[in-house]
């Protein structure tokens, strides 16, 4: 199931246009306002519009994503109620409109430390998990890439949150290529790949993967810098999508790619992961084979390459 973060200027269900037009299985939206505090009431009428424009698209699932105002580890406490509170209006929106997933960055401790930043962040989530009576809509916490105080880029810390929260239902991982390309897990090519994921299901388990952000990485291995690149044009190689693309065990989850200049390569982007998707094994290791695929000389017909 693969799909991008789409436009949604003129309103939510413009972003299932973006979907039918870049031929989008799945989508990632944000439900409120991304840079702004305060939310305007949901109407019942955006409900219905929103919905209909969803069943009307080849939209299978969609992915909300917690704007990045929202950090439950601030030790500012003013900062901190307004995350929680907004987290809830994220999660009643998302419910409302039948949204399954929430995506949410576990925050940055600031001026204080790792340990307390930790605490909060438990907390906040703890009274929220304990406010909701089903799993309608989970929360996943995304791996980050561990730029400055970001708390969440290494596995054992989503473990320690996830456990120190309970309700285990009720949450679940985003996984972010390049985000753990940058933190620190060497994910390139097909045994490093398989290496990664190991580790990830011996420290949180691979079940809890529900979304997986599909981005390459400007910057170098472990750099802990959060810089997103178009597939094949950072430091990832295409291994590790062609792995991911073709792993059985991820096949109805979705895909979504946030990458540079949205708008204008969304459709490049996808269009690429596609031809990946239809090639059998392994990629040739030639890096000439590979940078042709990316300029679109390459086009895969009866289980073999072929050359324009």
């Amino acid at each position: 199931m693969l799909g991008c973060t789409v436009p949604t200027i003129g309103g939510l269900p413009e972003g299932f246009s973006w979907a039918r037009k870049w031929g989008c299985e799945c989508i990632q939206i944000y439900v409120t306002l991304s840079r702004r505090w305060d939310v305007s009431e949901l109407s019942a009428e955006e409900v219905l519009q929103f919905k209909s424009a969803w069943r009307k698209s080849p939209v299978k699932k969609v992915v909300a994503h917690v704007p990045y105002l929202v950090n439950l580890a601030s030790p500012d406490k003013n900062l901190w109620k307004k995350s929680k509170d907004r987290l809830r209006t994220e999660l009643s929106r998302a419910r409302q409109f039948g949204v399954n997933f929430l995506v949410l960055h576990p925050g940055s401790y600031g001026n204080s430390n790792r340990e307390d930043g930790m605490k909060r962040i438990i907390e906040a989530l703890s009274d929220i998990s304990g406010e909701i009576d089903d799993q309608k809509t989970r929360i996943l916490l995304e791996t980050m890439a561990g730029q400055g105080t970001t708390i969440g880029s290494t596995f054992e810390e989503i473990a320690r949150i996830l456990e120190g929260v309970g309700n285990p239902g009720f949450f679940g991982i985003c996984f972010d290529t390049a985000h753990v390309f940058a933190a620190g897990y060497d994910i390139r090519g097909y045994e490093n790949y398989e290496t990664v994921l190991k580790e990830f299901d011996a420290v949180l388990g691979l079940k809890r993967i529900k979304t997986i952000h599909v981005n390459d990485s400007r910057t170098n291995f472990g750099s802990h810098s959060d810089r997103h690149a178009c597939i094949g044009e950072g430091n990832l190689g295409l291994e590790i999508f062609h792995a991911i693309l073709k792993d059985s065990r991820f096949l109805n989850i979705p895909k979504i790619l946030e990458i540079p200049e949205r708008d204008k390569r969304s459709e490049d982007n996808l269009q690429l992961l596609r031809k990946l998707h239809v090639i059998p094994g392994r990629l040739p290791q030639s890096n000439k084979l590979q940078k042709q695929l990316i300029r679109k000389k390459t086009h895969v017909k009866q289980n073999t390459f072929s050359f324009r």
